[in-house]
């Protein structure tokens, strides 16, 4: 049985660098995991409704504290209709907006590093695909001997199945993150609609100066 270090070695040159692509992309995968972990992705309808009995009672300050509780961009956007629960639909929309805007690059942060270290992992290990098969014509060339023809075959397939074996997973992890994003960022659109009407009719109703 083959041990790493024997792997390494027979990787040549490009598998220091698919070693230090996988070390950054694992480190990545594990802190994104991590903070999409403790983040809502969505709330219920239950929780909107008392949200909503909340604002009709005038109790602004509980509102607040159960949207304070919603960790990531849902919560943050929504309470800017707390914040502001007094001014135009209109103006509250514009701070929503503005939130989303904040709170969403936080989400995103290193995902680029990611789908990029995912993409270059193959051209990596083709690199060395292409130096292990031009160390076996060099060799073919000299008349060498059949375990230096072995080194350059074990370079060439070595480092291709490392850069797929990096990408694949990095890949993966990539769109299952963008996937979350765009779960949420669906989901906290319908939220925004939902609430922006309710505060509307609620003020109409009401003769709220909102």
């Amino acid at each position: 049985m083959l041990k790493v270090s024997n792997l390494i070695e027979q990787g040549g040159l490009f598998i220091y660098p698919l070693i230090i692509v996988s070390v950054i992309i694992f480190t990545v995968i594990l802190e994104r995991f991590f903070v999409f972990l403790f983040i809502k992705k969505s709330v219920s309808d239950l929780f909107m409704q008392k949200l909503k009995n909340y604002i009709l009672l005038n109790q602004a300050e509980n509102a607040y504290q159960m949207l304070n509780k919603i960790k990531g961009p849902i919560g943050l956007t929504l309470k800017q209709a707390i914040n502001h629960i007094e001014k135009d639909p209109e103006i509250i929309k514009e701070y929503m907006a503005s939130a989303e805007i904040d709170s969403f690059p936080q989400l995103e942060k290193r995902l680029g590093l990611l789908n990029f270290l995912g993409k270059i992992s193959p051209t990596l290990g083709l690199l060395g695909t292409v130096a292990g098969m031009i160390k076996i014509f060099h060799v073919l060339s000299l008349n060498g001997e059949p375990t230096q023809l072995a080194g350059g075959i074990s370079e060439a397939l070595l480092t291709t199945a490392a850069g797929l074996i990096i990408s694949i997973p990095a890949l993966a992890a990539y769109y299952f993150f963008i996937s979350r994003l765009d779960n949420i960022a669906t989901h906290l659109e319908k939220r925004k609609i939902e609430l922006l009407n309710f505060l509307k009719e609620s003020s109409e109703v009401n003769n709220y100066e909102i």
